[in-house]
């Protein structure tokens, strides 16, 4: 079985520890930080249709809610919804290749002087606004859904992140790549 992992700078902390935990397969990703939805669209055939998948898992999401200097998303979220659907549209044109949908992980702003534990989410980001539309559509599609950021929150953001607020601790990592290998083998 081919796994492809599609994602971020979070995917890219934990597709090491998924390769080592699920042998049963070959799980390949891109060298690469995939970015944003559209940046996965353009490299849709290299990065996917190449590879010929019998799983991919994706998520895309915080790059795309994040704010650009001019206070707004770097990718809006009609486009957002557009280009997942696109993505799901290219995935099932392969043929037998199942995918799952990971939630995007949460982001908190660091507060100098506060520990972790009080620090609040984002406000230069729209994560919970991305992940229902995402949600929206990947259940109304009846695709499976790992949820990335629930894992995040039930074990502690605080022992998951670091302290940029985004991107994962040792054990952050090793708690994601178990709900991603967990999701990988229910399909």
């Amino acid at each position: 079985m081919k796994v492809v992992l599609i994602g971020d700078s979070i995917r890219m902390g934990y597709q090491p520890l998924v390769a080592k935990k699920c042998p049963e397969a070959e799980v390949w990703g891109p060298a690469e930080n995939c970015r944003h939805s559209v940046c996965v669209l353009e490299h849709f055939k290299e990065w996917v249709a190449d590879q010929a998948p019998d799983v991919v898992h994706v998520n895309f999401g915080i790059h795309d809610a994040n704010y650009r200097p001019d206070g707004k998303p770097q990718i809006v979220l009609p486009q957002y919804r557009l280009s997942l659907q696109r993505f799901i549209d290219r995935v099932g044109q392969l043929g037998n290749t199942k995918m799952i949908w990971a939630t995007t992980t949460p982001l908190y702003t660091p507060v100098k002087g506060k520990p972790m534990e009080q620090w609040p989410v984002s406000a230069t980001a729209e994560i919970a606004d991305y992940n229902a539309a995402a949600l929206e559509i990947v259940k109304g599609r009846g695709l499976p859904v790992n949820d990335l950021h629930d894992v995040v929150v039930r074990n502690g953001f605080a022992k998951c992140l670091c302290e940029d607020g985004c991107h994962m601790t040792a054990f952050g990592n090793e708690a994601l790549s178990d709900a991603v290998v967990k999701a990988i083998r229910a399909v």
